[in-house]
């Protein structure tokens, strides 16, 4: 804080200094004549000139937000515009027209400058994205008609009146009744700038500073109502108004920049160093340049590793990095708690590991003993259906193993084998119907040639028409493969052909069943959905919907 001071001071000398050094030589100017006067002036100009530049760029330098920073600097341009228009007017221009122009254009900086501290004044405190509201671009409009009514004062002389001899004027004239719009504008202003800024400040016990911005101001407004009247030691001593001014105007722009209500970077060299964070600052070459008060030392080689990733220092810290302007910001990242909870986190996933372990077996034993299950329950529900043919199987074999007779064994084996296909495929779509409620007829026709092959070999007539490629419910299929079976099963000892055929229509299939027989199959009719006795056949009828429901 105390080297902030310091510099702050050695600025204000050297800026009082190159004033003072002006002033003696304007008071020289005034003394001699010829060329000793003319670098005399001259020189004074490019001091003040000098000096606001200078001004601009610190500010330019010190100030935070990006918008308040513009505007500041175009203030600081709009001031050297200024002297510069003196300096032409006084030094370099002779014809009274373009002298008049000259002293007009002064308006410019001198209605702009108050404009513009009231944007700076609107965006201080907010973020670097923050831009004015369109709506402010309307204060533009009064400050460039009044600029306009001061340009074009040769036409009507509402701002300035001069005498009828204006041609060759100098320096005589009048103020008009336009001229109090103009002063009053860029008063107003100034006011309202500095008014927002003291609203805006967050600087805390901040009293006495806040007089700063006001001295300056008072100073203005005095020496505004001297100039005005003509006082003869004001403009003797100072009478150069638009360099008081604009030493005025940056007077009170450094003033709020002093006071803290215009915020500024400095001082952030200081501030780093006194922290506790742990970092530190490296240039391009991995060489530190400002570190932390608690920051640890480290090696170039360390700090060029860290800067292409992080470096473990140790167990419990980290070396971590991220580019920056000209260079790279190091910290140190305390990692002993995530360490100890890494730690915790690997012992319960041992003891995780070990009851998963368990419960994994656990695991699969249930799956095993639901599949058991599944697999009973399924087999049940297929005795359940089959139980009847697997009783009649029994018995066939019980018979086949009793015959002695080849012939009757032979056929005997053949009923054995028609009943154990139909077990078989009656079993396959109870699996089916399991995991899907449709099926393709292809599955029906793969049933029933399974057991007309057994048919064949009992001397039985066989014959299939069925169209495939339709799709139909796997209850469906079933109940025509179940009726089929009943009746093959009831008429087993005298039947002598089977054939089945199937008609796909619009929304269902027909299923006609043709059984040629002596044994009365009546009781089956129930099964069907017609049945019909014709010269020693049997026909019976089913009509399964597309959809998957019966028709």
């Amino acid at each position: 804080m105390r080297n902030k001071k310091q510099k702050n001071h050695i600025a204000f000398i050297c800026a009082a200094g190159a004033v003072i050094a002006a002033m003696i030589l304007r008071q020289i100017g005034f003394q001699t004549q010829g060329l000793i006067d003319d670098f005399c002036c001259i020189l004074r100009s490019f001091i003040y000139i000098g000096l606001f530049v200078l001004w601009g760029v610190s500010v330019r330098r010190r100030i935070i937000q990006p918008q308040v920073r513009r505007y500041v600097t175009a203030i600081s341009a709009l001031t050297v515009l200024w002297l510069m228009l003196r300096t032409i007017k006084y030094y370099f221009v002779r014809d009274p027209l373009a002298l008049r122009l000259l002293w007009y254009l002064y308006y410019l900086p001198m209605l702009f400058i108050p404009l513009l501290a009231v944007f700076v004044a609107l965006s201080l405190g907010q973020p670097e994205s923050f831009r004015l509201p369109k709506r402010t671009a309307l204060l533009y409009i009064p400050t460039a008609a009044l600029l306009a009514l001061v340009l074009t004062n040769d036409l009507h002389q509402l701002v300035f009146s001069f005498p009828s001899d204006a041609s060759r004027w100098v320096n005589d004239y009048s103020y008009a009744a336009g001229y109090y719009p103009v002063l009053c504008w860029m008063l107003l202003c100034a006011v309202a700038a500095l008014i927002v800024m003291l609203i805006k400040c967050r600087v805390p016990n901040s009293r006495k500073l806040l007089i700063m911005p006001f001295v300056p101001c008072a100073l203005a407004l005095i020496y505004g109502v001297l100039y005005i009247a003509s006082v003869p030691w004001l403009r003797l001593i100072a009478g150069d108004l638009t360099v008081v001014f604009c030493l005025f105007f940056a007077a009170v722009l450094e003033s709020c920049i002093q006071c803290g209500l215009i915020q500024t970077n400095t001082g952030y060299g200081k501030l780093f160093e006194i922290g506790t964070i742990g970092a530190q600052i490296a240039n391009e070459d991995y060489q530190v340049r400002y570190s932390s008060s608690n920051a640890t030392e480290f090696s170039k080689e360390t700090i060029r590793a860290a800067a292409n990733g992080t470096v473990s220092i140790d167990k419990d810290n980290l070396l971590k990095s991220s580019r920056i302007g000209g260079g790279y910001v190091l910290w140190q990242e305390n990692i002993s708690d995530i360490t100890a909870t890494l730690e915790k986190l690997e012992e319960n996933r041992k003891i995780i590991e070990e009851n998963n372990g368990i419960q994994e077996e656990n695991y699969k034993t249930k799956i095993k003993i639901n599949a058991l299950r599944e697999k009973n329950r399924l087999y049940d529900q297929l005795r359940q259906k089959t139980a009847g043919e697997i009783d009649l199987l029994d018995g066939l074999l019980n018979q086949y193993g009793n015959e002695t007779d080849p012939d009757k064994a032979r056929g005997i084996l053949a009923k054995t084998v028609v009943i154990g296909a139909y077990i078989k495929r009656r079993g396959n779509l109870t699996f089916i119907e399991e995991k899907t409620e449709m099926t393709d007829t292809a599955e029906l026709a793969a049933c029933l040639e399974e057991s007309f092959a057994g048919l064949r070999f009992m001397n039985v007539e066989c014959a299939l028409d069925i169209p495939s490629g339709q799709t139909v419910s796997v209850k469906g299929a079933a109940r025509v493969y179940d009726l089929f079976e009943a009746a093959i099963e009831t008429a087993l000892e005298d039947l002598r052909s089977v054939w089945l055929k199937g008609r796909a229509l619009e929304s269902e299939v027909v299923f006609n069943i043709e059984v040629e027989t002596d044994t009365d199959l009546s009781q089956l009719a129930g099964a069907a959905d017609k049945c019909i006795f014709e010269d020693g056949v049997w026909r019976f009828t089913v009509h399964i919907g597309k959809a998957g429901e019966t028709a």
